[in-house]
């Protein structure tokens, strides 16, 4: 990974995790389900199964990934194995039989949380509320709580336009649907089947027999120091305002455009669209102030 695609990549994580405190501190909400096995189909330029396991009310969180893409012309098999828990995100390649690891980002943003003074807690949950509200406008975005339901659940539909719409559990982080659509690539991710009854094996949460997730220095660093920008900014008075003036307005045109002028290879270009679809997902929860 080149230096110039992590600066970019950094930007685009420093814009969407802020987003992500638009409501309540995420770390306090918990799933309406105890556990969960949720079957979803891939399509687009890419297609298969995924799976994703659900246990102790969202904590513990196992998704499997099989697929086959097809980007640019070029047709590559992955096959991947995502689990989260408090502590860590482990991502292990289970056709290469590599893995990496980085701290949960939740748990950095309790920790920095935690130090913070009551009246700076209060500037932080304020900016935050009115920071979501900006940034979707930004990205063009638009909230509509529980107006669709997909397999019975109702859901929160957010739409960043020209770029994606997103499905949401209602009042959850949890996708049953997700368009992308940017730069020439398309996927649509939909839930196919929802089971609340049948209880998961501890296993399902266990690394792959013979692969070890090695740290992410890079990807860690960076994180780090994203969330401690974000927590250094929002806790002041005028934070919102300027995390406006730092992050740019950036629909698809503009990202393809900074992701060209930084020279990145497709494959590059392909895992910052990835990275931003994570981050999308993670947006549909929240509620923009009226």
């Amino acid at each position: 990974m080149n230096k110039k695609y992590v600066l970019a990549l950094s930007l685009v994580l420093f814009c969407f995790v802020a987003v992500a405190f638009a409501d309540d501190l995420p770390w306090e909400k918990k799933l309406p389900f105890k556990h969960a096995t949720i079957q979803y189909d891939l399509s687009g330029n890419e297609h298969g199964k995924e799976t994703l396991y659900i246990k102790d009310y969202g904590k513990l969180r196992a998704k499997y990934h099989k697929a086959t893409a097809t980007i640019m012309g070029m047709t590559n098999k992955t096959e991947t194995l995502e689990i989260t828990d408090p502590d860590w995100i482990s991502t292990y390649n289970l056709t290469d039989k590599t893995g990496s690891k980085i701290t949960n980002p939740y748990k950095l943003y309790q920790a920095e949380y935690s130090k913070l003074s009551r009246t700076e807690k209060r500037n932080f949950e304020k900016n935050s509320k009115e920071l979501g509200a900006s940034m979707l406008g930004k990205f063009g975005g638009s909230v509509k709580p529980s107006s669709a339901q997909i397999l019975g659940y109702d859901c929160d539909v957010t739409t960043v336009t020209g770029m994606s719409t997103t499905y949401t559990l209602h009042g959850t982080d949890i996708p049953l649907r997700s368009e992308i659509s940017a730069m020439g690539m398309n996927s649509s991710t939909t839930a196919t089947q929802i089971d609340t009854a049948t209880a998961i094996p501890d296993n399902t949460f266990s690394p792959p027999v013979g692969i070890s997730a090695l740290e992410n220095q890079e990807m860690e660093t960076m994180s780090r120091d994203s969330i401690m920008q974000v927590i250094d900014t929002l806790k002041e008075p005028d934070g919102a305002q300027k995390m406006q003036n730092f992050t740019p307005a950036m629909g698809s045109g503009g990202m393809q455009e900074r992701m060209e002028a930084d020279g990145m290879s497709p494959d590059e270009q392909q895992e910052m669209m990835r990275q931003m679809e994570e981050a999308m997902k993670q947006m549909q929860k929240r509620r923009p102030q009226q």
